[in-house]
């Protein structure tokens, strides 16, 4: 960390020229399924980096407690990294088994993964195939935006399942001792290997404070298991509508004393309530609840003519943030109560919302997938923050995703530049589907195998349906494109929100791949070459890629607060003075909107030690703090040179001449001190330099020529020839 290397430190994009999931680092925490032929991803498990970067970019995929790997990615040669092949049991690195004692309830330090990019940002995708080929998932992560300290759980609701559902919540912590804790769990929720009796429960009949302690890259996952029989108390085993461990995780709260990064979601399991065993994997990665919104649009799947089957399974699901949450749909509100579904986290039975009725944090309404216009359009406008999750489908129930919604807002702006292999699963090919949601009037265009950059409107080969118009909101228009192959890229000139699904016989997965604000990224330190390393003020601090925000501030909390820093503003660099935290504030300015913020990590900045002589060794570690020398001689000025006339502060007595010619037994005569030399041996040797009464007390004696001095070294016994230009010793002679 010297020598004006500049070391970054950490990787986090900003979002409002650039798509926010496009991020340098990337967090994986895993997954859980049942141990169930139906359930196990045993048919390939697989990340996917892309990049928007023409030229290769250096990628280190860590899995958590193993060996890093290296890999290159560009724009049109993506990766893909194969964490387990088709033919596999289903637990690995990034799946855990939910009934196995040894895998969920506990804190793991070797599962998940860490992707980090070193030149450019990265998209990174989970991709999961399985139960024998009819289930599949994939969850896209959210980069730099995934790390917060406050979430809200979303799954399938898995009303009535006929075999093994299982949903989860997944943590991975980044920083050393981080406090994890989960609650608003229903005191009737059944979590895999806890004691909940021990637990307890509190006074509004939830489960007391799940607590945990991580470091960075340890990971925490949560289960609950649904089935007919099994894990489900037997007092619900008749109660079709409802049993607890069902939809019990939906709305759960996390909360973390530093920034982690959660999944959640279900494998299997399902919105419908019609049984048949119709079920998938619908899993995702969250933001922190500062990061979700107050409105949303959202797009159906893929609706076949004369086949309603998939309005049971492409359900929206809504959680609330914040108590007496309100919601219209449509620009309607609720009015028709068989149409919504209100649970406060399971602690009762399903059952229908009112006109008006609200939600409270941690509720959630559930809409049917009928509600949607007649474009296959829905609008959805809350009157507080909610988390929003789509269940997404191919004609019939079995296809079944679900995704995690951005909301919308203006900083959503920026390319999809690419979503990698769009039309596979591993080595499975599958059919494909993007849905668009973006301004009236946005100019969209689209790149794959078969179009370079082609408006939408003109795409070859590929089908399009839209721009349509949404109930509700006329700002906005819809595109659903299929016929798509090998890596999609998606350019707009306004906002733009992306996902993509795949399917495969009754298999379907898929994500958004923007949409997500990104804070700016940690400040990078620059150590001017100062021997102290990186402190001030020898220290800048340098931001990232700004150009994703309209205006950004350098802050600085010295131990007080945080403060803007003057002078600074839309800065690249700057100077650090004091000690204290630094970061950097980055303002998106939508017009009619009220002005939005992004803080970065902070980088902590210590003083360098006091140094009064300015020669880089610190005053309590300098024998001569106040003039200027080097660190072999512990601060004090290099070799002292010869003169007749010498006069240092360093010299304590006199330097006396003698006559040049006399030897041993003039110098013996003398009341000598020890001299000191520069080398690195105990004897002096000729090339070292003498340096004469370093504060001692005694007077030296030198015998000096016209080029040449003498002086005696009692403790060698030698006589050393110095030369006076720069107090080399050119020449000994022993003393016997």
């Amino acid at each position: 960390m010297k020598n004006g290397i500049s070391i970054l430190l950490f990787f986090l994009i900003g979002g409002f020229y650039g798509s926010a999931q496009l991020s340098k680092i990337h967090y994986i925490p895993p997954v859980s399924f049942a141990d169930d032929g139906g359930a196990r991803p045993n048919r390939g498990q697989y990340l996917y980096i892309s990049t928007p970067s023409v030229t290769d970019v250096n990628v280190v995929i860590t899995p958590i407690g193993g060996v890093p790997v290296a890999v290159t990615v560009r724009n049109n040669n993506p990766y893909r990294y194969e964490i387990q092949a088709s033919g596999g049991l289903g637990p690995s690195q990034v799946a855990l088994v939910a009934n196995n004692s040894n895998q969920t309830a506990r804190v793991h330090v070797d599962k998940g993964y860490i992707i980090q990019a070193v030149e450019n940002e990265i998209y990174v995708a989970l991709r999961i195939f399985g139960g024998g080929g009819i289930q599949a998932g994939a969850l896209v992560s959210k980069g730099g935006a995934a790390l917060g300290t406050q979430f809200r759980a979303g799954s399938f609701t898995n009303y009535d399942p006929s075999v093994a559902f299982v949903s989860f919540i997944s943590v991975m912590g980044t920083e050393a001792g981080t406090i994890l804790t989960i609650n608003n769990i229903d005191e009737n929720v059944d979590l895999v290997d806890v004691d909940e009796g021990a637990l307890g429960s509190n006074a509004f009949n939830q489960l007391n404070d799940i607590v945990v302690n991580l470091n960075s890259g340890d990971t925490f996952t949560l289960a609950t298991i649904s089935t007919d029989g099994g894990d489900v108390p037997d007092a619900l085993e008749a109660d079709i509508n409802h049993k607890f461990n069902g939809d019990g995780l939906i709305g759960a709260n996390i909360t973390s004393t530093k920034p982690v990064v959660v999944n959640s979601g279900s494998m299997d399991g399902s919105f419908s309530d019609a049984g048949g065993g119709e079920k998938d994997y619908g899993i995702d990665q969250l933001v922190d609840v500062s990061k979700v919104g107050t409105e949303y649009i959202f797009r159906k799947g893929r609706d076949l003519p004369g086949d309603d089957r998939e309005d049971a399974f492409e359900n929206v699901l809504l959680v609330a943030t914040t108590d007496n949450t309100s919601i219209t749909i449509g620009g309607n509100p609720v009015t028709n109560a068989s149409r919504y579904l209100k649970s406060i986290n399971v602690s009762n039975d399903r059952f229908p919302v009112t006109a008006n009725t609200t939600i409270t944090a941690g509720e959630y309404f559930l809409i049917e997938g009928d509600m949607y216009d007649a474009n296959n359009n829905m609008y959805v406008k809350a009157s507080n923050p909610v988390y929003a999750f789509q269940g997404i489908a191919y004609g019939g129930g079995a296809n079944q995703g679900l995704f995690f919604v951005p909301p919308l807002k203006c900083s959503s702006k920026g390319d999809v530049n690419n979503i990698p292999l769009i039309d596979e699963i591993g080595n499975e090919p599958f059919d494909e589907t993007v849905n668009i949601i973006t301004k009236a009037g946005a100019n969209i265009s689209l790149t794959d195998n078969n179009n370079t950059n082609e408006p939408i409107g003109t795409l070859n080969v590929a089908a399009v349906v839209g721009p349509l118009p949404v109930d509700g909101n006329i700002n906005y228009r819809t595109y659903s494109v299929t016929g798509l192959n090998g890596n999609v890229s998606i350019f707009g000139d306004d906002e733009l929100y992306v996902s993509y699904y795949n399917f495969k016989a009754q298999a379907t997965s898929g994500g958004f791949y923007s949409g997500f604000s990104s804070p700016p990224e940690k400040p990078s330190e620059i150590n001017d070459g100062s021997v102290f390393g990186y402190c001030a003020p020898n220290l800048s601090l340098q931001a990232g890629n700004m150009d994703n925000f309209t205006s950004w501030e350098w802050m600085l909390d010295p131990g007080n607060g945080y403060t803007k820093i003057v002078g600074y503003d839309n800065q690249q660099t700057v100077s650090t003075t004091i000690a204290g935290n630094y970061k950097i504030r980055g303002y998106i300015n939508c017009p009619g909107e009220p002005v939005e913020f992004l803080d970065s990590d902070y980088v902590s900045v210590v003083l360098c030690p006091p140094d009064s002589d300015g020669d880089g060794i610190q005053d309590s570690l300098d024998d001569c703090p106040f003039t200027p020398g080097s660190a072999l001689l512990k601060g004090c000025p290099q070799p002292l040179i010869i003169g007749n006339n010498y006069k240092t502060s360093v010299v304590t007595g006199t330097i006396q001449i003698i006559e040049e010619g006399y030897f041993c037994s003039q110098f013996l005569s003398g009341h000598f001190n020890t001299a000191y030399h520069s080398g690195t041996n105990i004897n002096p040797e000729v090339g070292d330099y003498i340096i004469y009464n370093n504060r001692q007390l005694f007077e030296s004696q030198f015998a000096f020529g016209e080029n040449f001095a003498y002086m005696y070294l009692p403790d060698f016994t030698v006589i050393v020839e110095v030369q006076k230009s720069n107090g080399e010793i050119v020449a000994m002679y022993p003393c016997n």
